[in-house]
């Protein structure tokens, strides 16, 4: 997938209520973050994120984390 650059990508991942940037803080309790029990999965390389809002969608009862290494597309993602 080749996704140009997005202007201001750093800010708008900084001003996203679903971007975790302390994330290292929730190590082994996420589910504090989620605020529930619920079982978690994670997406690795998540790309524009379409897989994961519908799996989310379509499973409510799950807490989905999706992960991506370029601010680019992890903004689209959101």
């Amino acid at each position: 997938m080749r996704l140009r650059n997005v202007k201001n990508a750093h800010e708008i991942l900084e001003n996203s209520k679903y971007f975790i940037k302390d994330y290292k803080n929730y190590k082994g309790k996420f589910n504090e973050l989620f605020n529930n029990d619920n079982e978690i999965r994670l997406e690795i390389g998540m790309g524009k994120g379409t897989f994961i809002t519908t799996l989310a969608k379509e499973n409510p009862n799950i807490n989905f984390i999706g992960v991506e290494k370029y601010e680019s597309v992890l903004v689209r993602g959101i």
